[in-house]
């Protein structure tokens, strides 16, 4: 009896890692993610006209994304992670003066052989300098945002709504960060 129940443990072990997968540790496990730019997404009450002018998401850069467009794919390593983002209003040149450092609001999955597009928009985004009902960036996202493109000289997350772009006179600047 006592042998049946570990030959019946080992075998239910088995059977776990085999149906759950037992690489999650494999460094080659890979899955295919692109970034799109879904700031125009006609669903939403209000389109902010951010253009993408870097984004990064799992140790990879994915770049320069108009209203609209999706970056190329490229393979990352599966995990959780926010996208980081710097976005210019309504400046497809993205002029560091009209530029401000967002993230997803969520932390974003990718498993291992998944392909997925993560879309960015008013719903699911962060900034340093929020209108209501948009959450504030959290400070261990802008302080990975100001070490990946230090080159905007975005002020330190204590005077982060001092930015330019948060200080500008008009409110549409306000509305989408």
């Amino acid at each position: 009896m006592r042998s049946s129940i570990l030959n019946l443990l080992v075998l239910t072990s088995l059977v776990s890692t085999i149906a759950c997968g037992s690489n999650d540790d494999d460094k080659s496990a890979t899955a295919t993610v692109s970034i799109k730019n879904d700031f125009n997404n006609a669903e939403m009450a209000y389109q902010p006209p951010w253009t993408i002018c870097e984004s990064y998401y799992l140790g990879q850069q994915f770049g320069k994304l108009g209203l609209g467009d999706t970056s190329d794919a490229k393979k990352v390593a599966p995990g959780l992670d926010n996208v980081l983002l710097v976005a210019a209003w309504d400046d497809a040149s993205c002029s560091p003066e009209n530029s401000l450092p967002l993230a997803s609001k969520n932390e974003e999955e990718i498993v291992s052989g998944q392909t997925r597009t993560i879309a960015l928009n008013m719903a699911n985004h962060q900034g340093p300098c929020p209108p209501q009902g948009v959450a504030p960036i959290p400070e261990a996202q802008y302080t990975r945002i100001l070490a990946l493109w230090p080159s905007y000289n975005f002020k330190p997350y204590a005077e982060r709504t001092e930015n330019t772009e948060c200080t500008g006179d008009t409110t549409d600047a306000d509305a989408g960060n």
